[in-house]
């Protein structure tokens, strides 16, 4: 064999293996798109209606991710549902509130890049099929922007999917992205693996990471939220990062301010649906180790979680006395998060409370409801129960999260942004892999990381399927 056929053979051998290393051919497509939530879907439906050809990859055995597990509340102004409800709204009133629950830190372009379309995605949402009943407020914010479905995240995801579905949108689930593969700098698709390990291989024109946060990765949590380190989280299984590290490994650029979605839950409680962990939007009142009431009892989630994480071993109590019993109590004390006595003192050494500093927080909580006004921190009083009868509970609640508000850099146009300030050719984000330049470390209100992610998917879809044709 001449040196020119030998030079062609070892070349051959070379692009099977590697070929081979990026795993099985399962298909080529104008746009892949990584993560089946929110972002993801949107993401999808919007590439395959603009003509692409489309697969998602899901590594949980159904789509939905963190969405399907949330209130499915979408925050919006503008939408169909706001202007004939008469809601007096604007787009530079969402952004002004935006701005102020982050401290003027997060980028403003894309608070009104979300804002001036946020109204737009509900409807875009109804024409799916998706049904908002019930318009309310949400976050410290007095205007009704919080669009909430009846069955919470499954009456968004459902409708999503089915409409990717009818699209051609090739869905594939227990399919975990591993890698993302290159050319000459520019992605051209995905290595992935199924549910038996096998390698495969999606050749893509562009890629469209949509794989949510990051709360499942410790090592991630503790380098860019260390907030959260130890809490417990109501996040999707799959939530661990890998978009993120996968777009890490292409030198793409981070944004963080360290935040979190705060929220709490009852200790041992492994969803915050249950009866028990229920019991602690109770407005009653908290209070911590030393037996000092902490925070206004009534305040927004995200801020109470803020005062919570300041705690002492970060715990609190919430306390229950005989005026407010439910038997829901006694199946938290029986599963050991909460304890039960006849007397305060009895109450607070089962529970590892300072006896005497919860008596006294008692008596003047007590005082205080009797004179109708709250003097430490605001809570309004009204109908407020005083604490003073037999059997007493105290309710251990903990620090937990939602989500992360931390992620990888991206352009209005949702492209990567590397470390350089250079676009990834190729490589798209959107959603909560992609929402650091959104916010600061406080989370605004309920339904805003939906609103983004579906938003941007929209957005990441379209872009990612006009760049291949």
């Amino acid at each position: 064999m001449n040196r020119k056929l030998v030079g062609m053979a070892v070349a051959a051998a070379i692009l099977l293996a590697g070929c081979a290393n990026n795993g099985k051919l399962v298909g080529t497509y104008d746009v892949v798109v990584v993560g089946g939530g929110a972002a993801g879907l949107a993401a999808a439906i919007e590439a395959a209606d603009a003509g692409a050809s489309v697969a998602l990859l899901e590594k949980l055995p159904m789509v939905g991710g963190s969405t399907v597990l949330s209130g499915g509340i979408v925050y919006a102004t503008g939408s169909r549902i706001q202007r004939e409800a008469g809601v007096e709204d604007s787009v530079d009133a969402l952004v002004a509130y935006w701005s102020d629950r982050a401290d003027g830190v997060n980028d403003p372009d894309f608070l009104r890049f979300v804002a001036e379309r946020s109204g737009g995605t509900i409807d875009w949402l109804e024409e799916l099929g998706v049904a908002f009943p019930t318009l309310t407020t949400a976050g410290t914010s007095p205007v009704l922007r919080a669009h909430t479905p009846a069955n919470h995240g499954a009456d968004l995801v459902n409708p999503l999917k089915a409409r990717a579905e009818s699209l051609g949108v090739e869905i594939f689930t227990r399919t975990a992205a591993q890698e993302l593969l290159t050319d000459d700098g520019r992605v051209t698709g995905v290595r992935a693996v199924d549910s038996d390990d096998t390698d495969l291989r999606f050749e893509a024109g562009a890629v469209v990471l949509a794989t949510g946060g990051f709360d499942r990765n410790p090592d991630l949590v503790q380098e860019y939220a260390p907030v959260a380190e130890g809490t417990t989280t109501f996040v999707g299984s799959g939530n661990t990062g890998d978009g993120l590290t996968m777009a890490l490994d292409l030198g793409a650029d981070v944004v963080s301010h360290g935040g979190v979605i705060g929220f709490r839950a009852v200790e041992n409680e492994p969803a915050y649906t249950t009866d028990i962990c229920m019991l602690m939007w109770m407005p009653y009142m908290y209070v911590n180790t030393d037996g000092e009431r902490f925070v206004n009892e009534a305040i927004d989630y995200p801020l109470f979680f803020e005062r919570l994480i300041e705690q002492e071993d970060q715990v609190s109590y919430l306390i229950f006395d005989g005026k407010t019993y439910v038997e829901t109590l006694d199946d938290a004390v029986e599963k050991g998060s909460a304890v039960r006595a006849d007397t305060l003192a009895e109450l607070a050494q089962q529970a590892g409370i300072d006896p005497e500093g919860l008596e006294a927080s008692v008596a003047r909580y007590n005082d205080m409801i009797d004179a109708g006004v709250d003097e430490d921190f605001g809570k309004p009083l009204a109908g407020q129960p005083t604490i003073d009868t037999p059997t007493y509970y105290a309710l251990r609640i903990v620090p937990a999260t939602l989500g992360t508000m931390s992620g990888i850099k991206v352009d209005l146009d949702t492209h990567v942004i590397d470390t350089d300030g250079n676009a990834i050719p190729g490589l798209y984000a959107a959603g909560e892999v992609a929402n650091g330049s959104f916010f600061n470390t406080v989370y605004p209100a309920s339904g805003t990381s939906i609103q983004m992610s579906l938003t941007f998917g929209r957005v990441a879809g379209r872009n990612a399927a006009a760049a291949v044709q």
